[in-house]
């Protein structure tokens, strides 16, 4: 049986971590991350889990078994003013499952390893499911070269939480895992309008990232007169618009300009530099998508008489969940009394990439409201619960 109590009280200690009042800025990569994994770790070794960090930040917690290992878990980090529980409930949630199933004597055949994926977010190096694509290795060329705003490099942070900078180390072979299950909150509001507490999810969208820079020319704002500009900024808005346009146009695909910087960067001189983030989701032809926003990137940039380059952080195919998991799954939500619809989620999740690799893959969705990536996201400990105890019944299923 999954302790309510255990599970509330966990989730408040974790959201201290970085947190004030329901906000929580626990960057990837970050010290904050790290006392997170610490705290984690403090609750499962003590129940005979071994632990350990892999060379890109994960944590692990395996308890013994027999034959290849059942992976269950989610991310701890946050983007800057989040909330409590992207990603932090599916770690909470599958902790708890794994000690219920240790509290009630349970005789898992299986080893059941719990993970907390590194810089899921990206929000810092904008490299997102950072830890989860370099476990399965599908890190592109030479990121741990990649920079925050103050110009710590990802190689630099993993050293300063003792790792040797190489996150390509930490790649494993998928074959040592049966399957890998993660709890999420949902992060919409199918199941809110539903009524329903859980749902499985069917598929997780495409995802694209990069970082665009438009190099154009700074002058006086003044002596130069608008027909003999090269305003970067002024191109750059044109893209941002045409990126709405586009993912307007397209079913199913959604388009976000989250970042932008100008260079120099005062009101009496025309921008020479701006650089911006690209997002762009998409359930169907997500490469489509990328490639009539990068095409219209060149177009524009050409049309105003600047420069625009691309620098891609990530790609990840859209992904469909296995389907023999998914009826673990349903088994599993039906044992606690929910009918759970299956969703496709329009967010990216850590699952995609051991699912992209060929271990069985599912996720449970736990309803949320108010929104995610933001203080006002909140899901119920009566909810959590549910999940948890579903999430224990399909590990118990898996690992026996």
């Amino acid at each position: 049986m999954i302790d309510r109590e255990r599970l509330e009280r966990r989730a408040g200690e974790l959201s201290r971590i970085a947190g004030r009042g329901t906000a929580v800025s626990r960057l990837g990569l970050s010290a904050d991350e790290q006392r997170a994994r610490e705290l984690v770790s403090s609750w499962l070794a003590p129940r005979g889990a071994q632990v350990r960090r892999d060379a890109a930040a994960n944590l692990f917690a395996r308890l013994p078994g027999e034959g290849e290992a059942v992976l269950v878990g989610s991310h701890l980090d946050s983007v800057p003013e989040g909330g409590r529980f992207d990603g932090a409930l599916g770690v909470l949630c599958a902790v708890e499952a794994v000690e219920s199933l240790v509290d009630a004597k349970v005789k898992l055949r299986r080893p059941i390893e719990v993970v907390a994926w590194a810089d899921e977010e990206g929000a810092r190096f904008g490299v997102g499911l950072f830890g989860s694509t370099a476990a399965f290795g599908r890190l592109a060329r030479g990121v741990g070269d990649r920079r925050d705003r103050d110009g710590t490099s990802i190689a630099d942070a993993l050293r300063a939480l003792g790792e040797r900078g190489d996150p390509s180390a930490a790649r494993r072979d998928p074959k040592e895992l049966a399957a890998y299950l993660e709890l999420h909150i949902e992060q919409g509001p199918r199941l809110e309008t539903a009524g329903v507490p859980l749902g499985i999810v069917s598929a997780i969208v495409g995802i694209y990232h990069a970082r665009v820079s438009i190099h154009g020319r700074a002058d006086h704002a003044g002596a130069t007169v608008m027909t003999a500009r090269a305003d970067a900024l002024a191109a750059a808005s044109e893209i941002v618009l045409a990126v709405e346009r586009i993912a307007r146009s397209r079913l199913d695909s959604v388009g976000t300009v989250g970042e932008i910087a100008v260079r120099p960067g005062a009101k009496n001189v025309v921008p020479g530099e701006c650089v911006f983030s690209l997002d762009l989701r998409a359930a169907r032809d997500h490469d489509g998508l990328v490639r009539e926003v990068l095409d219209t990137v060149t177009r524009i940039a050409d049309a105003r008489g600047v420069e625009a380059s691309v620098d891609d952080l990530a790609r990840v195919p859209a992904t469909s969940l296995d389907s023999k998991i998914r009826e673990v799954l349903r088994r599993a939500t039906k044992s606690v009394g929910v009918d759970a619809p299956e969703l496709v989620s329009g967010a990216g999740h850590d699952a995609q990439n051991p699912a992209l690799s060929g271990v069985p893959t599912g996720m449970i969705f736990v309803r949320s409201t108010g929104g995610s990536h933001t203080p006002r996201e909140f899901a119920s400990i009566d909810d959590a619960a549910l999940g948890a105890q579903a999430l224990a019944n399909a590990i118990k299923e898996l690992a026996t």
